[in-house]
């Protein structure tokens, strides 16, 4: 199942093309269902940008929720549970359709965060006890709930930086001579793409981690993996190259999973003779 949804980052690609579903892919109406009047599916210009927004999203939510399962009784569990309440926000947004209203303003996300990382932290607070230790704890973990939309805090809708946002120079310098934002169309879009791969990644890296004595646990690497090879293509301006194949990942993720299934096999198998052997041993010491 780990395997599985390490395809969700790319899965779009494996089932769509610019043009809607490929041929081989069977027809369930899915698409029909969710197109309005304006032929927009879910406010998305196609079923192609709907299907990829909202994949990447549920990946990077299944991480977290994963990291949050596995670190319930630790100190940090409650900021945990601050960016997986982020990534469902994001998932509800884009299920009801609400990308384009009120509720999708940069403001009312962070007020809403705010408030949610204020009673967590109560309660986190109330059981741990209050330090510098565990404030440092949480409060990076409020930054990383920030990164959905932080390329709405940090930029307009037309692609600007806000008013009161510094300009260092950045878009300058990632800028080539067509006006590309490492071969994206500005920078906005740049943010939103990095910050939400690396949503995704901290949450799988995480949660492996944190999840030392599970089974599953080498398998994890496995989406980690994935998610941190977007990040890498994009920060390489490799969208546009066969780097970005849908082929091309599907092969990464079958190696991977294929050398830790040998690993995690060798690793687990207790040949016959040593149990016999370990048996007669503690016969033989009673």
């Amino acid at each position: 199942m780990i395997i599985g949804l390490s395809t969700l980052p790319y899965f779009h690609d494996i089932i769509t093309d610019p043009n809607g579903l490929k041929e081989w892919v069977p027809n369930f109406g899915l698409e029909n269902l969710l197109t309005d009047s304006n032929g927009y599916i879910l406010g998305f210009s196609s079923y192609r940008v709907f299907l990829y927004t909202f994949l990447i999203f549920l990946f990077a939510t299944i991480g977290w929720a994963g990291w949050y399962q596995s670190a319930k009784d630790r100190v940090y569990c409650h900021g945990l549970l601050l960016v997986l309440l982020s990534g469902l926000y994001q998932l509800a947004l884009i299920l009801l359709n609400l990308r384009r209203t009120f509720w999708n303003e940069p403001t009312q996300k962070l007020i809403m965060l705010f408030v949610f990382a204020l009673v967590l932290g109560y309660f986190s607070m109330k059981k741990h006890g209050i330090n510098l230790r565990n404030v440092l704890l949480l409060a990076p973990l409020f930054l990383i709930a920030v990164l959905p939309f932080y390329h709405d805090v940090l930029t307009e809708r037309s692609g600007e930086l806000r008013i009161w946002v510094p300009n260092l120079g950045m878009e300058t310098m990632m800028t080539d001579s067509d006006g590309y934002v490492r071969g994206l169309g500005n920078y906005r879009i740049l943010v939103y793409l990095f910050c939400t791969y690396l949503f995704a990644h901290l949450g799988w890296i995480g949660w492996f981690f944190d999840s030392k004595g599970s089974r599953f646990r080498p398998f994890l690497l496995v989406p980690s993996a994935l998610s941190l090879y977007h990040v890498v293509m994009i920060v390489m301006s490799w969208r546009e190259t066969e780097f970005n194949s849908p082929s091309i990942k599907l092969y990464i993720t079958l190696v991977l999973s294929v050398l830790l299934a040998f690993k995690f096999y060798y690793n687990n198998k207790i040949p016959p003779k040593t149990e016999v052997l370990t048996e007669n041993k503690d016969v033989g010491a009673l």
